[in-house]
């Protein structure tokens, strides 16, 4: 679910910047910055590459019973509760002093996108997202420090950026433990 959500965010601001930009290239690409071996990923230059930094689990809904009505019968079945998951998304605008500014006016872009599409609801038509039920984008906020420390995890240079906190991907596919008769008839 995790790269069906990513894939489906790259499609729609690829889509945000045909539109605005009056271009036919995909500017928006899903990938490190710097690969597993400390070189630097193939085909990023002059693009706005994202990619996931971090998963958590959303605590205020950890508690939540799961208890679904059985089709069909009086019986209700049991299962651990479905796992919901934030993620942090860190946006980078990867271009040469020369396209310096031509990078800004994308992470710009994206900015003005997801502060005018805060919820984001795929539709039914895209099959490929059609069990993600709502993701929601939230900016960060980091300081020099948390930046600093950030970018040296990366093990790249510090560039213009933006991290969100994209909420909330559910995973529900835990089998039923156990099947609960329900209550017909209270009275003695």
């Amino acid at each position: 679910m995790i790269h069906t959500a990513l894939t489906y965010i790259q499609e729609i601001l690829n889509e945000n910047f045909k539109n605005e930009f009056s271009i036919s290239e995909n500017k928006v690409v899903l990938s490190n910055i710097i690969n597993n071996d400390g070189g630097i990923a193939q085909n990023i230059d002059s693009k706005i590459v994202f990619f996931l930094v971090n998963l958590d689990e959303e605590s205020s809904l950890k508690n939540n019973l799961n208890r679904s009505m059985h089709s069909g019968s009086d019986s209700f079945g049991h299962k651990h509760p479905a796992l919901h998951l934030n993620m942090r998304l860190l946006f980078c605008a990867n271009f040469t002093e020369k396209n310096y500014v031509e990078g800004l006016r994308y992470l710009s872009s994206i900015l003005q996108f997801f502060q005018a599409h805060k919820k984001i609801t795929p539709n039914s038509s895209n099959t490929s997202a059609s069990h993600i039920d709502r993701l929601n984008f939230e900016l960060c906020k980091l300081d020099y420090g948390e930046l600093s420390h950030l970018w040296s995890a990366i093990g790249g240079k510090l560039m213009p950026s933006a991290l969100y906190k994209v909420g909330m991907l559910m995973f529900n596919d835990a089998p039923i433990q156990k099947v609960i008769p329900s209550i017909k008839n209270t009275e003695n």
